[in-house]
């Protein structure tokens, strides 16, 4: 990992088509300026994880699961119970 300094206006280059420039800073966070071509995807590291969080719990659901919950709540409209 390259690690650069920088100051509120100062911005590094990546492959003569991406520019990211320190817009302001304060005492716990940096605001950013990214300028780069639009087939280029910038996504922020966090949802990138939470998106394969997701995928990975949604792939351990079996279809019996979804019978079992099928369950509960047919048992639920037919006892009038409220979970």
């Amino acid at each position: 990992m390259l690690v650069i300094s920088r100051k509120a206006g100062e911005s590094i280059v990546i492959s003569d088509n991406i520019k990211i420039t320190v817009l302001s800073q304060g005492s716990d966070k940096i605001t950013l300026g990214i300028d780069a071509p639009k087939d280029i995807r910038i996504v922020r590291e966090e949802l990138i994880e939470t998106i394969e969080a997701n995928k990975t719990s949604s792939e351990r659901i079996d279809e019996s699961d979804f019978k079992s919950i099928a369950r509960l709540i047919k048992n639920k409209k037919n006892t009038g119970k409220k979970y």
